[in-house]
């Protein structure tokens, strides 16, 4: 009830639309906002034809756009999605695919009648990512799920059957029966080429929720005179449009959930109990990380693409199956290191795999590659992303889905909402500005905010550059400003009257992200990997590298279309945005897609920066902590070190570390001498501790720690702080540097002691303070670190170090060939320009 409370405050302190041209007022009735449903508005206005993507209605007539695009192009699309088989018309005829997204294989078979006359055979432009290839007899053709991910099979008419990926093909006329549940549809295909990336289905609705949602796949294409391609905007990427599948809610053919359906969220539980199924399988996937350029919110810029997509494609397994991932580092002009780290998964099996160059790692040498290989132990939404100084900002980043119990029963997983905020010059620069000695440059101030990858920016605005905070150029990039209005946003699908999951991610750089969807509460269910128990709200804040899903239930009404928003409001101290406001629609099944939502914003958006109240957030596996914790006190600060350049330290000490020596296997040999800057807290054989965290800066800091989570037993901020944040420091003398007060300190208690709230990343809010307790229970070196890249950067991170003699063998060879590729590389090419924290 608590949502719905703040629900009925209507518009009271609801922020600015982002795009007042094209919404109009709209008073809902509360018995709507009650239901969470929307009543479909009369009054809509005409969308400008650029803004949106177009769905065509399954079993239209609609003309698709013939936009042939290039064999090699398709290929890679497929290779890297490997979601579905297509066939498209460049005629009047409808385009049809196959799903994968069934509970059982679907069929497709043409009419005895026709079968010796009349067939369909697959060209020879046609490829396979599998070497199962076989010949079949039967006039048949079917799509069933099978692994990796959410990959395909199709058998074309008795001519071919192959595996996992089919890319450019032509289709000769003929007649085809669909059936599914023993209920034939007739279709017609047109010898026709490949058109855009398509995705839709033809399969009818019927009571299988599965089935019913995959019917609802629309074709996906942009309208024809959006101002930039998808290409241009996302590379390969398919998220935020309406073409983007819903995801089933677990891999492979099994009738029953692979994990046992004696495991549930109340019962099982893989961080405490470490109660992980076996499966026996592996989900493969190949990453290759390349330079690019693309124009995400309308303005082009340099980034740093896996596969060609922005946000990365998604990987996707069981819980307690393995995800093995090839990384090819292909970036060039200039060269950079990278690797790959497993956002939340624990690795307790396999501490060198965390993908941290100086902890378990070098970095991935250019024109190498490196395996990394471990089991899916905890379940629910997360994501991967770069560990390399700041990289990740770029776009090295993507969703990772593990499927597992549910705190609650749900019809349609939409998959990620990934949330970020967005720079228009390369991270280096910035990098630049963060660990220099101008005080006016700190923090950096995003450009923008995005929802899977979209958004708006108004050309005429200024961008952020690292010589002018104000400057509309990014100089920076060796790029002329190139600016389009316009931008294609996201766009979700809903079906009335289900209960659709979402998986929240916030990968940006800085901002925390309120999200919210109009007219909609929220049901929150997990947070960062770990099931809690069930509650309603209507804004849900995400810092850096959190995570949240949430169920929300659909109306009834099928023509219903709002608006989904994110927000980073609060200024700086929360990591603001000089356009700290943007939307994605959300159009339900029968809505029409060419008229953009009208509604407005009733949630309130607060200028806070931390999360729900613990004593609302209690995880669904109930367990106490450990007594006898050793306390370790944690002050962060950001000072000027002797050569008068900022820091962002821990007790003193900002944190870097080393490329070529990870502290791994330094470590696992017994070697306890380190580096003052490699910032180790060695804790011995100690079974719990304690970090008692206190902030001295008024800003925010989304602190992460790898290979674990940890109970929070307090978080607070501080009510006397006022209003002393940067903004009031910038008058002051540059050589005196910053001027803060100390933040606030934990008084010793605990909320929910018998059951405190557990994830592996929490907000410490602007002069506030956290404790959290950690049990050592996964032998290794793992990072503890702020997750805001330009405090981690400036050095805002340590190691925490213990039980060496337990660490688990390392694979021979397995770090020693990647330092052996790395060292070749900086001896041969000069020595890293490493001026930051290098994490």
């Amino acid at each position: 009830m608590a949502g719905l409370r703040r629900l009925l405050l209507l518009n009271a302190s609801a922020p600015l639309d982002p795009l007042p041209h094209v919404l109009s007022p709209l008073i809902l009735p509360v018995a709507a906002l009650a239901a969470g449903c929307l009543a479909a508005p009369q009054d809509r206005h005409e969308v400008r034809q650029p803004r949106l993507p177009l769905m065509k209605r399954q079993y239209s007539n609609a003309t698709s756009t013939r936009t042939v695009l290039d064999s090699s192009a398709l290929s890679t699309v497929y290779e890297t999605v490997n979601l579905t088989v297509t066939v498209c018309t460049d005629s009047a005829l409808p385009a049809y695919i196959l799903s994968p997204f069934t509970t059982s294989p679907s069929t497709l078979s043409t009419p005895a009648a026709l079968s010796s006359s009349s067939s369909a055979t697959s060209s020879s432009s046609a490829s396979t990512s599998s070497s199962s290839t076989t010949s079949s007899s039967s006039a048949t053709a079917s799509s069933s799920s099978s692994s990796p991910g959410m990959s395909s099979s199709l058998a074309l008419s008795g001519s071919v059957s192959a595996t996992t990926t089919f890319t450019l093909a032509t289709v000769t006329s003929s007649t085809w029966v669909l059936s599914t549940a023993g209920e034939p549809t007739i279709a017609t295909a047109a010898e026709s080429a490949y058109t855009t990336v398509t995705m839709s289905s033809i399969l009818p609705s019927s009571s299988d929720t599965e089935s019913a949602a995959a019917a609802a796949a629309p074709t996906c294409t942009l309208l024809p005179g959006a101002p930039i391609t998808n290409e241009q905007q996302v590379g390969n990427s398919i998220w935020g449009t309406l073409c983007q599948p819903y995801f089933p809610q677990w891999l492979g053919d099994s009738p029953t959930v692979p994990w046992g359906e004696n495991r549930t969220v109340k019962n099982s539980d893989a961080t405490v109990k470490k109660d992980i199924p076996v499966t026996n399988v592996t989900r493969p996937y190949n990453f290759t990380l390349s330079r690019g350029q693309l124009s995400p919110d309308g303005v082009l810029r340099d980034v740093i693409l896996i596969n060609n997509q922005f946000p990365g494609p998604a990987i996707e397994a069981n819980w307690g199956d393995w995800i093995e991932v090839t990384v090819h580092n292909n970036i060039s002009s200039p060269f950079e290191g990278t690797s790959l780290h497993w956002h939340g998964q624990l690795q307790r099996s396999t501490p060198w795999e965390d993908g941290v160059p100086g902890a378990g790692q070098c970095p991935i040498a250019p024109g190498h590659s490196l395996t990394y290989r471990f089991q899916a132990e905890l379940h629910g939404s997360s994501w991967y992303h770069a560990h390399y100084s700041a990289q990740f900002t770029a776009g090295v980043a993507g969703p990772m889905i593990v499927h597992g119990p549910s705190s609650l029963p749900y019809d349609i997983d939409v998959g990620p909402v990934m949330l970020s905020d967005w720079y228009h010059i390369p991270y280096f620069s910035i990098v630049e500005d963060v660990v220099g000695s101008n005080f006016s440059l700190i923090p950096p101030t995003s450009d923008n905010v995005l929802i899977n990858g979209r958004g708006q920016f108004g050309c005429s605005s200024s961008s952020y550059d690292s010589t002018k905070k104000d400057l509309a150029t990014n100089l920076k990039s060796n790029l002329t400003w190139q600016c389009v209005e316009d931008a294609p946003l996201a766009a979700f699908r809903f079906q009335a009257g289900k209960v659709h999951r979402l998986r929240l991610v916030n990968h940006g750089a800085n901002g925390v992200q309120r999200f919210t969807i109009d007219n909609h509460n929220m049901t929150v269910i997990s947070t960062d990997l770990v099931p809690t128990e069930p509650y309603t709200t209507d804004v849900v804040t995400l810092g850096v590298g959190q995570r949240t899903d949430v169920l929300v239930q659909a109306c009834d009404d099928p023509t219903a279309a709002v608006w989904m928003r994110t927000a980073a409001p609060g200024g700086e101290p929360c990591g603001g945005s000089d356009n700290p406001y943007t939307v994605a629609a959300v159009y339900y099944n029968e809505a029409n897609v060419h008229l953009a939502p009208t509604t407005t914003s009733t949630a309130v958006i607060n200028n806070d920066c931390i999360n729900d109240p613990l004593n609302m957030t209690v995880p669904a596996y109930h367990v106490a902590p450990s007594n006898n914790s050793f306390i370790q006190d944690l002050t962060l600060s950001l000072e000027l070190n002797s050569t008068g350049e900022f820091e962002f330290r821990i007790n003193g000490q900002a944190w870097k570390i080393d490329y070529n020596v990870p502290l791994l296997p330094q470590y696992a040999a017994g070697n306890m001498t380190f580096e003052p800057q490699w910032q180790v807290y060695e804790f011995g054989h100690n079974q719990s501790i304690t970090l008692n965290i206190t902030n001295n800066m008024p800003l925010v800091h989304p602190f992460h720690l790898h290979g674990h989570n940890f109970y929070i037993l307090n978080v607070g901020d501080n009510s006397t702080a006022g209003s002393n944040n940067f903004d009031s420091q910038l008058s002051k003398r540059q050589a005196a540097g910053p001027q803060f007060q100390n933040g606030a300190t934990w008084d010793g208690s605990v909320v929910n002691a018998a059951n405190p709230m557990r994830r592996d990343s929490l907000l410490i809010p602007p002069y506030g303070f956290a404790a959290i307790q950690v049990e050592l229970e996964n032998p290794g070196v793992w990072p503890f670190h702020c997750h805001v890249a330009w405090h981690l950067s400036g050095g805002q991170g340590l190691s925490l170090a213990y039980k060496y003699d337990e660490i688990l063998a390392i694979p021979d060879g397995y770090i020693e060939d990647t330092c052996a590729d790395w060292d070749w590389y900086t001896n041969n090419h000069g020595p890293v320009d490493q001026i930051d924290s290098g994490a």
